[in-house]
């Protein structure tokens, strides 16, 4: 694989916040509007030593309801696929790409947090090009944390992903938020995720709590959540605009010759495609224990059996559960 295929790729997995929305569902808009122009300043200056701390102690205590992904920026309930275009920022055409993300009635316990399951996947022109398995949790106080990700990019016909794999507690690995429950402007950088292991390291801060006229190809919004996410270490960095009941609509590189996605999609599945997401996370997971030491030590999914839909998805899974 490249490097610029890798870093397309990693970008793929930072979009991939957790979000829900569709266009009919969404606040009355402010105007029609050309594709979002995703300038910007840059990325906050940070310290070395501490360069972004988490915005609340990562503590399981705080986690009562941790994966009711219920919170006002990132509505995601089990059973819920998102679907993303993406397009160049040089001339805002569209590309041939997009992203899936579904949330999984799967849940698993990462650092003494039980997490969502989220299975995402990149398409080009309809196959799949790489997909992910995501753990995210909310904290009492409806911050999203991210707790781990492991990522199976196709490269020369071969299935990888181990060493891109990071599970919070393990080798150094961190848990942070993706997007706060209660973001304030004027608070400093935080924690999204950190994983020394692999030279992972990403930080947040909040732009804007109700921007105007946030675009998409043919829409605006107001009123809307704009936070970027940057690294220490490497860039470019990405901003996310989040619709309050919504979720994530946008998120665009902070650069002319990179990429945004827009949200195009929103639906529930049916039991037969809530199963089939089940079964393609179980099967990554299959492969993460062969493959990935960091993945090795960790707990085996379940299946959190929350309505009539999940409970059918358990009974068919049968023996697939440990």
């Amino acid at each position: 694989m490249t490097t610029g295929a890798v870093r397309r790729a990693r970008l793929t997995i930072a979009f991939a916040s957790a979000v829900t929305a569709v266009a009919a569902t969404l606040v009355a808009p402010a105007r029609a509007a050309e594709p979002a122009d995703p300038g910007g300043p840059a990325a906050t200056v940070v310290g070395a030593a501490e360069p972004c701390p988490p915005p609340a102690g990562f503590r399981p205590g705080r986690f009562e309801d941790s994966t009711e992904l219920d919170g006002r920026y990132q509505p995601l309930p089990a059973g819920t696929e998102l679907t993303w275009q993406v397009h160049a920022n040089d001339g805002g055409r569209a590309l041939p790409r997009t992203v899936v993300l579904t949330a999984t009635d799967l849940v698993k316990r990462i650092d003494g947090v039980w997490a969502r399951v989220l299975w995402q996947r990149q398409l080009a022109e309809g196959v799949a090009t790489g997909s992910a398995l995501l753990f995210q949790a909310q904290d009492d106080d409806r911050n999203v944390w991210q707790l781990g990700a492991y990522p199976v990019l196709p490269a020369d016909g071969t299935v990888t992903g181990a060493s891109e794999a990071w599970i919070a507690g393990v080798a150094g690995a961190r848990a942070g938020v993706v997007v706060p429950g209660d973001p304030e402007v004027d608070e400093p950088p935080y924690l999204r995720a950190a994983a020394p292991g692999i030279g992972l390291l990403r930080c947040g801060f909040v732009v804007d709590t109700s921007a105007r006229e946030v675009c998409a190809p043919a829409i605006c919004y107001d009123g809307v959540l704009v936070v970027e996410e940057f690294s220490p270490l490497l860039g470019p960095p990405v901003r996310h605009a989040y619709l309050p009941g919504a979720g994530l609509i946008v998120a665009a590189q902070v650069n002319s010759d990179g990429e945004t996605l827009f949200l195009t999609a929103r639906r529930r599945l049916s039991v037969e495609e809530r199963l089939a997401a089940a079964e393609a996370a179980l099967g990554l997971e299959e492969r993460a224990y062969a493959g990935s030491e960091v993945y090795a030590g960790t707990e085996a999914m379940r299946l959190q059996a929350a309505d009539a839909d999940a409970r059918a998805v358990r009974w068919a899974l049968g023996d697939r559960l440990r």
